[in-house]
């Protein structure tokens, strides 16, 4: 049996095979829209699973201010650390002490320069210069490496030892 459509001869099985078609495809594409759409409810699940909201607008707003939090707490961290640096550059970070005997006699070495500078070289020095009958102490202030009062060679040598002591261990 054929039907004539649009002037041409069909048999009737071929129209019932093309509707089976046409049938199957409607189905397998109704197929895949319903696992697309359980696909994205699960992610809209997922990114409403924090029960913040009840809808995708609202979980987006939350984000958001959780992001700019974030922001302002990294800026708060950021800030601390500058003033920290700031401030450190002003801690007493290169420390020497050298030990020596001052009139060469008694072979003791209980007399001692220690220096105490900052990162700028900055701070004092303390001499103490042992003999059998006192004991003299002597601080000098220290600006830049350099003090307004005339330093010895010990004193110099306890600056250059807190300087190498500080490199030591910025290098390590």
């Amino acid at each position: 049996m054929n039907l004539e459509v649009l002037g041409y001869a069909i048999p009737f099985e071929w129209l019932v095979y093309g509707s089976c078609i046409l049938c199957l495809m409607g189905f397998l594409f109704a197929f895949i829209g319903m696992i697309v759409s359980i696909q994205l409810k699960r992610r809209y699940k997922k990114i409403l699973k924090d029960g913040v909201g009840r809808d995708i607008t609202e979980a987006i707003a939350n984000y958001y201010k959780k992001c700019s939090d974030i922001i302002d707490d990294f800026k708060e961290a950021e800030d601390r650390i500058i003033k920290l640096e700031a401030e450190s550059k002003a801690c007493a970070k290169k420390v020497g002490a050298i030990r020596y005997n001052a009139f060469g006699g008694n072979n003791s070495n209980l007399s001692f320069a220690a220096a105490v500078l900052d990162e700028s070289d900055s701070g004092f020095v303390i001499n103490g210069v042992y003999s059998r009958q006192q004991t003299t102490t002597y601080l000098k202030p220290i600006h830049n490496g350099k003090s307004l009062f005339e330093l010895s060679e010990e004193e110099q040598e306890a600056i250059h030892t807190a300087q190498l002591n500080y490199e030591t261990i910025i290098n390590r």
